[in-house]
């Protein structure tokens, strides 16, 4: 593979990562601050679970964010990366 293709999906998979992390900051955030509003009791009301099962989902949710995250786009990331400084140190450049 050339090393401008490993370089463009190294940086495409990292700049989805991070923008993988943002959204999830953003969901905490907003889960947080609404966490204790109307809002939650129209979620409660409307899904038909209780304070109890909504923060088990809500667990559930960032767990398999975590993992999404990491293993799908930062682990790629980083063996792309190992790829680029590999063949940058056999070629010399």
């Amino acid at each position: 593979m050339e090393t401008e293709k490993i370089i463009f999906f190294r940086n495409f998979l990292f700049r989805t990562f991070i923008i993988g992390v943002v959204f999830g900051l953003f969901y905490f955030i907003a889960s947080t601050i609404f966490w204790n509003t109307s809002l939650m009791s129209w979620i409660e009301r409307m899904f038909k679970v209780n304070d109890a099962e909504l923060g088990n989902l809500m667990l559930s949710f960032f767990s398999t964010l975590r993992i999404v995250l990491a293993l799908f786009f930062l682990a790629p990331c980083i063996a792309l990366h190992w790829m680029i400084k590999r063949k940058n140190r056999t070629t010399g450049v």
